[in-house]
C-alpha cells in the first residue's frame, strides 16, 4: 500500500474511533441526564404527597393523638386524589400495612406496583430495578408525625424505557451522522493527503529517472520547508557526491588506460623486430589485451562504443580456440569444454572467445577453491546458447538482479563473488553482436548464458 493510502486509512481509523467515542459519550450523557430528570420527578412527587399527608394526618388523629385505621387511610386517599399518578410516574402510599395506589400512570408500572410482585419499600433510597415491566426507578420516602414516628411510606415509581429509548435514538443518529462525516471527511482527507504528498511523488519520479549514465540529474526541492524538502536536498547532495566519485573513477581509468597503452605499444614494437611464431602468439595476445582495455574503457564510460563484427562463426572452431586458450591457464584442470553441435552462429569469434574466457575466469576466481566450471553450447530455436556453468554456492538474490551493471560488488569472503566490470563487459560484447545474456543462480551453482542468432543459408 502506498504512503498516501496508509495515511488515509490510519486517519479514517482515528476518525472512526473519535466519532464512536463521541457517540457513546453522548449516549451515556443522554441516559444519565434522562435518569436525572426522572429522579427530580420522583423527589418532587414524593415531596408533594408527603406535604399533603403532613397537612391531613394531624386532623385524622384520634383523641390519643395517634393516626391509625380508617382515619389514616382517608387522609392518604385525599392526598393521592390531590396528587394522582401522572403520565410518567405512579404514586402510592403504604400506611398500617395497607398499600394505597392512585389511579393512572404508565400501565406496566401501575400493574407491577399493584400486584403481589411489587418490590418492598426501602425508605431513603433511589434505586433502579429490572422488572417484568422493564427498568423502573423507585423512591421510598417516610412520612412521620410530630413525635417522629413513621406513619406512612410514600413510593413513587417511574419507568426508564423512554430515557433509554431516547438515548438509543441519539446514539443511532450520532452513528449515522458519524458515518456521513467519515465518508465526506474521507474524500476531503484523500484530496488533502494527495495534495500534501505531491512533492513526495515528484521527488520519487525524479529519483527513478536518475541513471548511472546521467548522474547530473537532480530531484526537485519543493518550497515547503519541511521534511520532504530536507529529503530532496539530501538526495541531491548524495547525487553530487556520487557524480564526483564517478568523475574521479573515470579519471583514474583514463590514467590507467594511458599507462597500459604505452608499454603495450613498446612491446608490439619489439615483437616486430623479433619475428618468429612465438612472437606471433604474443602479438595475438597483446591484441586481445588491447581490445579488453578498450572494452573496459567503453563500459566504464557508460557508452555503447564496442566494435563487434557479425559474421558466420563455426561453433567447433570457436570451442577449439577457447579450449586452447584455457589450457594455458592455471585453472585449466577445473574447466570442462564440451563439444558443441556443428552449427554456425552470427557473431565476432574473437569477441566470443573473450566473453567465454571472462565467464570462466569469473566462475573460478570468485568461487571457493575446488569449484568446477563447464563450457557448453546448445540450440534454442533460431538461436545458439553459449553457457558457462559452475557448481559454486551461487550469488546472493539481492545482488543477482544487478550483476551485469558496472562496478556492482558483493563481499568477498571466500564463498561469495565479486561482480566488477567482467560481467558488464560480457553483456556489452554480446549485445554489440545482436545477442542477449541471462543468468540463473542458486545453491547448486550459477549458469550464465549468451544467446546469439543462428546463421541462415
Amino acid at each position: 500500500m502506498s504512503l498516501g493510502g496508509r495515511v488515509l486509512l490510519r486517519s479514517l481509523l482515528v476518525m472512526l474511533v473519535v466519532i464512536g467515542g463521541v457517540a457513546l459519550l453522548t449516549y451515556e450523557l443522554v441516559r444519565v441526564s434522562g435518569r436525572g430528570d426522572v429522579d427530580r420527578l420522583l423527589r418532587e412527587e414524593a415531596g408533594l404527597i408527603g406535604t399533603a399527608l403532613g397537612e391531613r394526618l394531624p386532623a385524622a388523629a384520634g383523641l390519643d393523638g395517634v393516626v391509625s385505621g380508617p382515619e389514616a387511610e382517608r387522609a392518604v386517599r385525599q392526598a393521592l386524589a390531590v396528587h394522582p399518578s401522572g403520565a410518567r410516574h405512579v404514586s402510592l402510599v403504604t400506611v398500617d400495612g395497607v398499600r394505597l395506589q392512585s389511579t393512572g400512570g404508565p400501565s406496566p408500572v401501575a400493574a407491577l406496583m399493584r400486584g403481589g410482585g411489587a418490590p418492598p419499600a426501602e425508605p431513603g433510597t433511589i434505586r433502579t430495578l429490572d422488572t417484568g415491566a422493564g427498568p423502573v426507578r423507585l423512591l421510598d420516602t417516610e412520612v412521620t408525625d410530630g413525635s417522629g414516628t413513621r406513619v406512612a411510606v410514600v413510593t413513587v415509581a417511574a419507568p426508564l424505557d423512554q430515557t433509554r429509548d431516547a438515548a438509543a435514538t441519539v446514539l443511532l443518529w450520532a452513528g449515522l451522522a458519524g458515518a456521513v462525516g467519515v465518508a465526506g471527511g474521507g474524500v476531503l482527507l484523500w484530496l488533502v493527503v494527495r495534495r500534501t504528498l505531491r512533492p513526495v511523488r515528484e521527488v520519487s519520479s525524479a529519483a527513478q529517472a536518475v541513471s548511472p549514465t546521467d548522474l547530473a540529474a537532480r530531484v526537485p526541492v519543493p518550497d515547503t520547508r519541511d521534511e520532504i524538502a530536507e529529503l530532496a536536498t539530501e538526495l541531491n547532495q548524495m547525487l553530487a557526491r556520487i557524480e564526483e566519485a564517478d568523475a574521479d573513477r573515470r579519471r583514474y581509468l583514463a590514467v590507467i588506460s594511458h599507462e597500459v597503452r604505452t608499454p603495450l605499444a613498446v612491446a608490439e614494437g619489439h615483437l616486430e623486430l623479433l619475428g618468429g611464431p612465438e612472437a606471433a602468439v604474443v602479438r595475438t595476445e597483446l591484441d586481445r589485451l588491447r581490445r579488453v582495455l578498450e572494452d573496459l574503457m567503453a563500459v566504464a564510460r557508460g557508452g555503447d562504443e564496442i566494435d563487434a563484427r557479425r559474421e558466420p562463426v563455426f561453433l567447433p572452431d570457436l570451442f577449439d580456440e577457447v579450449r586452447a586458450r584455457l589450457e594455458a591457464l592455471p585453472h585449466a584442470s577445473s574447466v570442462t569444454v564440451h563439444d558443441p553441435p556443428p552449427e554456425v552462429l552470427l557473431g565476432d569469434q574473437a569477441r566470443l572467445e573473450q566473453c567465454l574466457a571472462n565467464l570462466v575466469d569469473n566462475a573460478i576466481a570468485h568461487n571457493p577453491p575446488g569449484t568446477a566450471a563447464e563450457v557448453s553450447a546448445r540450440l534454442e530455436g533460431g538461436e545458439v546458447a553459449l553457457a558457462v556453468s559452475d557448481d559454486g554456492p551461487g550469488i546472493d538474490r539481492e545482488v543477482l538482479a544487478h550483476v551485469f551493471e558496472p562496478f556492482v560488488t558483493t563481499r568477498s569472503d571466500g564463498s561469495g563473488r565479486i561482480a566488477g566490470l567482467g560481467l558488464a563487459i560480457v553483456r556489452s560484447l554480446v549485445t554489440a553482436q545482436g545477442g542477449r545474456v541471462g543468468i540463473d543462480s542458486g545453491p547448486g551453482g550459477t549458469t550464465v548464458t549468451a544467446l546469439l542468432p543462428r546463421a541462415t543459408a
